[in-house]
């Protein structure tokens, strides 16, 4: 197999990724353009002499990659057996609210629609024992309760946390649970904080904005049901106040700057952590298109959090939506020139499927996570009454083995993000949709590169990790 690596320039300099080595060159004007040459399998003999120095330094060698293998595929058994580190219930299907991009509107293939079905206390009790049988390898334990909206299962959910107390006493635990907001009284707080469970919040932004995609069964805005909410709590019981997480979902359309505004200046959340995600384009019926207000809205505030690492702005100044983007780069150069490649390997993308994340819906069926798509046979990988199956586990682990020829001649091998529910066909795993879903990756992936050039080129120091103590909520 041919020499693997891609070339890219920045105002700065020229440079070649190694995929081989995983390591990041500074080339010359010559250099770049035979480089650009190997990069297409058309060097010469006179091409790779002028290249000698890298080459001798192990650099630019021909792949050592034969074949797709997850390397934790042999201990899969074990991490299932001993190492769950959460587990997330499904403890209802049912929701107060109808908000336009949700996955169960019937906005996706192979997904559920909406229905009033919840999970039975005893299939929580099972939950509960088969990760707590599972997870003797991990401090731990994170138990998520998931909706729907998951409040509407309050006793069931108190109940849970008796039973986990009661008969796990002793073992190391932690809950979380996502909710609208819109459902929450005295007896709800008091358990919420005696139980130190983590609360996060899902709210779009102001009014305008939420109320747009985020409205009660009667078409009407679910803002000011959550604002009351928020006032009450911060009101009498500010410690609890103080710990509640926002997530925020920029849909199409939305006004991504005026969002984005409103967490930094909202006189009762300012204070609040929060993040924010896009409607996830698996899997959906019709493409899903972000206009150009988005995408300078986020390139702006992405480069105020560059300029703050180069010392040339405020950090004071930057979006709490966005404090987590410079940790992302930082991860990223950590990884250069740490990991070469195998003979067997997989592309980066897929988690542990059972072992980080699992997910369990109303009637124990488990999948990796809670985003999957829960009437595709392809993502289910057992069930709480007869475990796991295996087949589907190592399927799922080892799904680059699908698109097995692209991936082995992809310079973004060990940095893509692809996860299992990119390969959603339904009634099995699929190629096709695998591959729909790669140009996406390698833009992201060249982003980044260049993005840690930049910085490099304009002083950047990646041994110091950028701090942002004095932005930090």
């Amino acid at each position: 197999m041919a020499v693997v690596i891609k070339t890219f320039a920045t105002p700065g300099g020229k440079y070649v990724y190694d995929r081989e080595t995983m390591s990041l060159l500074s080339v010359n004007d010559a250099e770049f353009e035979v480089c650009k040459r190997i990069e297409v399998g058309e060097a010469n003999d006179e091409d790779w002499k002028i290249v000698e120095r890298y080459t001798q330094q192990g650099y630019l060698k021909e792949t050592k990659l034969k074949k797709i293998e997850h390397g934790a595929t042999r201990y899969m058994r074990h991490n299932l057996d001993s190492r769950i580190s959460q587990l997330t219930m499904q403890v209802t299907q049912g929701c107060n609210l109808r908000c336009s991009y949700c996955a169960y509107g019937g906005n996706y293939e192979n997904q559920r629609t909406h229905s009033n079905k919840s999970m039975s206390l005893e299939m929580m009790k099972k939950c509960v024992d088969f990760a707590m049988a599972r997870s003797r390898g991990v401090d731990v334990l994170t138990f998520g309760f998931y909706g729907g909206e998951p409040l509407l299962e309050i006793e069931n959910i108190k109940a849970c946390v008796a039973y986990i107390k009661d008969v796990y006493r002793g073992r190391g635990v932690s809950y979380t649970i996502t909710t609208n907001g819109t459902i929450f009284n005295d007896d709800m707080i008091q358990f919420f904080e005696e139980n130190d469970i983590s609360i996060l919040i899902s709210l779009d932004g102001p009014k305008h904005i939420h109320d747009r995609n985020r409205i009660f069964e009667n078409g009407q805005g679910s803002f000011d049901k959550i604002m009351e909410n928020l006032l009450y709590i911060r009101e009498n019981c500010p410690s609890f106040f103080g710990k509640i997480g926002f997530t925020t979902v920029v849909a199409p359309g939305d006004d991504f700057s005026c969002v984005n505004e409103y967490f930094d200046a909202s006189d009762v959340i300012s204070e609040n952590r929060a993040s924010y995600s896009t409607v996830s384009s698996y899997s959906a019926k019709e493409d899903i298109w972000y206009d150009d207000a988005y995408i300078m809205t986020y390139k702006y505030n992405h480069m105020k959090v560059l300029l703050a690492a180069l010392g040339l702005s405020d950090k004071k100044t930057l979006s709490k939506l966005f404090l987590t983007n410079m940790g992302d780069v930082e991860r990223f150069y950590d990884y250069l020139s740490k990991i070469p490649i195998a003979e067997a390997a997989h592309p980066g993308g897929p988690c542990l499927p059972g072992v980080m994340r699992p997910f369990v819906s109303i009637d124990g069926s488990i999948y990796p996570c809670e985003r999957l798509s829960e009437d595709s046979e392809a993502m289910k990988i057992g069930h709480i009454d007869t475990g796991f199956d295996m087949d589907k586990v190592n399927a799922a682990l080892n799904v680059g083995k699908l698109t097995e020829a692209e991936c082995m001649s992809c310079w973004i091998f060990q940095r893509c993000g692809l996860c299992l529910g990119a390969c959603d066909g339904g009634d099995k795993l699929s190629k096709e949709v695998r591959l729909k879903n790669c140009e996406s990756q390698i833009y992201n992936t060249l982003d980044q590169l260049k993005t840690i050039c930049l910085l490099m080129e304009n002083g950047y120091d990646f041994r110091y990790k950028f701090s942002l103590s004095e932005r930090q909520v």
